[in-house]
Parts: C-alpha cells; structure tokens; sequence
C-alpha cells in the first residue's frame, strides 16, 4: 500500500529560490563579487568536467529528468489509488516546487547571475545610439566584399572539424574579450551534438545553446560548415558570462573576425544577414542583388538548411524563450538580437578590422 511521504525542505529551499530571484543586487557588485571573482572559478571546474565527457552531458541530464518524473508520476497514481487524489496531488505539488526551486538556485548560481551583470552598452561608446540606414549599408557593404575576397580562400581549404574549430577560436576568442575589457574566458567549452535535442533544434530553428547546469557548448549537429565557428563563437561568449543575447553575438562576431578566413567568412555570412534583415525592403532588394554568387550560394545552402522548420514549433519555442529571458530582466526578450547590430556597428568594434578591410 503506497503512503505519502514527508517532503522535506521543499518551504525553505523555495524561499531560498525566491530569494535569489527578487533581492536586487547592484550590477557592479554582480560584476565584481560574482562576474570576475566566483564565475571564473565555477566555469573552470564545471567545463573541465564536461569537456571529458565525449556526448553531451546535457543528454543525460534530460534523460535522467525524464526517468525521474516518469517514476514520480507513477508513485503519483498508487498514492492516489490507495490515499486518495489529494494526498496524490499534494505530495505531487510540494515536490515539483522543491524541484523548481532546487534547479532555479542551481542556475542562477551557475550561470544565470551573468544576466545582471553591466551591459555593454553602458561600457562601449556608442552602444547606446541606433545605427543609421547608411552605417546599415556600409556594414553590409563591408561584410559582403569581405565575404567575395575571402570565399575562393575558404573553398580550397577542408572543412574544420569540431576539434579544429576549438583549438582554432580560442586566440581569437581571447584577444576579442581582452578588447572589449571583459575577463578571459578561464576553460572553453568542445562542442557538443545534443542527441535528444536535435530534432528539436532542426524543427525550431535553433543553432546552439549553453548548458547552464555543466556549462558546455552545444551546437546543433546539422550546421553547415560555414555556420559552425559563429555559433560556437556566440556559445563561447555565453560561457564567457555575456548572458545577453546581443552580447553573445557581438563578442562572437568579433572574435570571429579575429580569426582566419574559415571564421571570418562565417562573421561576414552573419553580419549579412543581419543587416539586411533591419533595412527597409527596397534597400534590401539593392543591397541583396550586389552579393556574390558563390557567396549567395551559400546563403541559399543555409535558408535550404531552415525549411526543415516547423512554424508552429518555432512559434512555441519563441514565445517560451522570450518569457525566459524576460524573466531574467532581458527586457526586449526574443527582440534582444537585433541589438547585436548595434554594438557591432560602435567604433570599438569596428576599429580592429582595419587588417581584412
């Protein structure tokens, strides 16, 4: 006969989460206490770990999640045969909250502390400003002459494999970060392939993401060779502690466009595409037809590649992850993106591409 069981620790460990969530906290004290001092520290220990394992550790946390809730589900319905349906449902409830709060502390701790830190915006000149139709233009100008000079490069070389791409980005990952006065990142994450959430990432249209409970780097397994150092270069930055959205692909972008050609050219395909999405349409159809044919073959390679999505799961995915990153004070949300262009565009950023200009 199934009993209910105490459920122990679930009050204080939900005001603890509670606590965490709602105490406002200085951002130069997050900056200085946690962002340089206790991040570092925890990153090492938790990539480095990560970094051993050969799949994705994110894998076996979902799968374990799932046998776990399989298993609470099932104990759910003898408690409710032999106690009662409200017995059922309130042990049910009690330990989904102490669950919640348990994940919620681990993650902001972890990782999600890094949302409150200083914007860059506040620390780079000219952040704060929105960019001008003709700074659009000579961003994508620059971008696609860029990406025409170094594509017969690119197609003589192989393509990096995962541990080619790490060893690779990880200068100019560095040099990025040291531009830009943010701390180095301390351990960089190896790729990883999520088995579970590929057909996810294929059907919403997802590129990467950071584990924040092992800190790794996933990057969706169907990229083509071209998206790969960018989006790893944007996780990286994640896991660099720019929790943001547009920090992420900004400090991405640049350190790309530190590298080699390899990751140049995939800066250059992102800058294109971003700063054509923010033109108006007839603009749009003047910049789009100066592309280069084999650089608009490889652009056509990528939006072949995203028909693979579902709009009713990228609808849903969408919704969900603009409710996440309001809820960690991101307050534009999913429209947080388009602020890479922004920074992009500051004098800071541009000033270290004189050499491939």
């Amino acid at each position: 006969m199934s009993a209910p069981e105490p459920v122990r620790g679930w009050i204080v460990l939900s005001i603890v989460a509670l606590l965490c969530l709602a105490v406002p906290l200085p951002e130069q004290t997050v900056e200085t206490l946690y962002a340089r001092d206790m991040y570092p520290w925890l990153q090492t220990g938790f990539t480095s770990i990560s970094n051993l394992a050969p799949f994705a550790v994110l894998d076996v946390l979902l799968v374990i999640g799932a046998v776990l809730l399989a298993l609470r589900l099932w104990r759910t319905l003898l408690i409710a045969r032999d106690q009662g349906l409200f017995n059922a449902v309130w042990e049910l409830l009690r330990r989904g909250v102490r669950a919640a709060a348990i994940l919620v502390t681990l993650f902001l701790w972890a990782w999600g502390f890094n949302y409150r830190r200083p914007p860059l915006e506040a620390t780079v000149p000219g952040a704060d400003t929105r960019p001008t139709m003709e700074e659009l233009d000579k961003a994508f100008t620059a971008s696609n002459v860029l990406a025409a000079r170094l594509r017969p490069t690119i197609a003589g070389q192989p393509a990096m494999s995962d541990d080619e791409l790490f060893r690779e980005l990880q200068k100019p990952f560095g040099t990025a970060l040291a531009h830009i006065g943010r701390p180095p990142l301390s351990v960089p994450g190896r790729p990883k392939h999520s088995i579970v959430l590929t057909p996810f990432f294929t059907k919403a249209g997802v590129d990467g993401m950071l584990n924040p409970l092992a800190l790794e780097s996933i990057v969706h397994g169907e990229l083509l060779p071209f998206e790969r150092p960018f989006v790893l270069a944007h996780e990286w930055a994640h896991l660099a502690g720019q929790a943001d959205e547009a920090e992420a692909s900004a400090v991405g972008w640049l350190a790309c466009m530190y590298g080699g050609p390899q990751l140049a050219y995939s800066a250059s395909l992102y800058l294109i595409g971003r700063a054509q999405a923010a033109m108006p349409a007839a603009m749009r159809r003047a910049a789009l037809a100066t592309i280069h044919p084999d650089v608009r073959a490889d652009l056509a390679a990528i939006a072949e590649r995203l028909k693979k999505e579902d709009p009713r799961v990228q609808r849903a995915a969408f919704r969900i992850y603009d409710e996440y990153l309001k809820a960690n004070r991101v307050e534009d949300g999913q429209a947080s993106y388009g602020r890479a262009l922004t920074l992009i565009l500051t004098g800071k950023f541009q000033e270290p591409l004189a050499g491939y200009r």
